[in-house]
């Protein structure tokens, strides 16, 4: 990648983590022996958030009075933590506990109401669809001289018998890789989603924003940024029929009703579940040794990040966003046509986008799209 994202504040791969924080061998996320002690169990506890989607919220907010905007915010930090798990067969019985900050000079105690019951909503959702889900309480503080807008981080925790959980393997043949479409309206989402998660909301807002919300909203960027918002788009502009501020702050589409039956009829197909959020479609990368992949198939863009085309090369957007895909399933071929129309049923699209198979050398990704082919290893 070159040094544009880099030049924004972010790191897409956070290299300066490798050797300090130790791996994950086994499993997508960090896996524990049982908080209860139970030989039979495991136990996990995962910490995520928004990034820099609360300011994309600010922004949507400020432009358009659009309060349901808060209520996404909530769904956007659990989802980014329920997902990741659910990457190791933790599916259900989840914990959560939040931490909201933000400059009360900005941020009026209506908005802090509204993402807290957010956050218990949208554990009330999961339990209406047979997924235990409880609130543990939260934190929230009030930090004018630290945090510009709004921030909100969440923690989950989950157990579940070993037996159940879905361990990393390296793949020993040829084997699918199956991308369940981050966007569309599945059977258990009430609206349109963009697809647009809760990673890479830097570069959007920056490639997309037109240079007027610098001097419009200076609260939203750090005055050392060389070029913050490069575009040409107001929140306000249609896309698709939709406002793009909307589409920029669509909720963060959870797998877990799709994942959950899956796993109870296909969990010997597969070899891996990867969450395409930080680091995009260059994700598996750190997952699977030696192996080669092979991404060809791509999902048509939706919308959203169809407003990027000609912006940053292909190569480039893909490492940092979904674009299209954000949850990857790498299963054995035979079970393709089962896994697809199970998918199906949820109205979730879901297409084979590439290959993965046993690699003499160390593991490398070769994907293509818009006539651009590109490695990354």
């Amino acid at each position: 990648m070159s040094d544009w994202y880099r030049q924004l504040g972010v790191s897409a791969h956070k290299r300066y983590l490798e050797g300090v924080v130790q791996g994950t061998e086994a499993y997508f996320v960090p896996v524990g022996p049982d908080i209860a002690g139970d030989p039979q169990y495991r136990f996990a506890l995962h910490a995520d958030g928004v990034g820099t989607k609360g300011i994309l919220a600010y922004l949507w907010w400020r432009e358009s009075g659009d309060e349901s905007v808060w209520a996404h915010l909530a769904q956007d930090a659990l989802v980014m933590n329920t997902d990741d798990l659910a990457c190791a067969g933790f599916t259900e019985s989840f914990v959560f506990s939040t931490t909201l900050v933000r400059n009360p000079f900005r941020i009026p105690d209506s908005v802090v109401q509204k993402i807290i019951q957010g956050v218990y909503a949208f554990a009330q959702t999961l339990e209406a669809w047979g997924i235990g889900a409880h609130v543990a309480g939260g934190e929230t503080a009030d930090m004018p001289d630290v945090v510009r807008t709004i921030g909100l981080e969440a923690v989950a925790a989950a157990r579940a018998p070993e037996a159940q959980l879905l361990p990393l393997r390296r793949p020993d043949r040829e084997l699918a890789i199956v991308g369940l479409a981050s966007f569309g309206q599945t059977t258990y989402e009430a609206t349109y989603n963009s697809g647009v998660g809760a990673n890479g909301l830097t570069a959007l807002r920056h490639l997309l924003l037109a240079a007027e919300y610098a001097d419009q909203y200076p609260e939203t960027l750090d005055p050392h940024l060389p070029t913050p918002y490069q575009g040409r788009w107001r929140l306000t502009d249609a896309v698709a029929g939709y406002p793009l501020g909307y589409l920029l702050t669509s909720p963060t589409r959870t797998y877990l009703p799709f994942l959950r039956t899956l796993y109870r009829h296909h969990r010997q197909a597969l070899y891996g579940v990867i969450h395409c959020t930080g680091g995009g479609q260059r994700k598996a990368l750190k997952y699977f040794p030696q192996t080669y992949i092979r991404k060809e198939n791509f999902f048509p863009l939706p919308p959203l990040f169809a407003c990027l085309e000609g912006v940053r090369p292909w190569s480039e957007l893909f490492e940092v966003l979904n674009m299209g895909h954000r949850m990857e399933l790498y299963l054995l071929p035979q079970a393709v046509e089962e896994v697809l129309a199970l998918a199906a049923t949820y109205h979730l699209p879901a297409q084979v986008v590439g290959f993965a198979r046993p690699y003499d050398g160390p593991t490398r990704i070769e994907a293509s799209f818009g006539g651009e082919t590109w490695t990354w290893m």
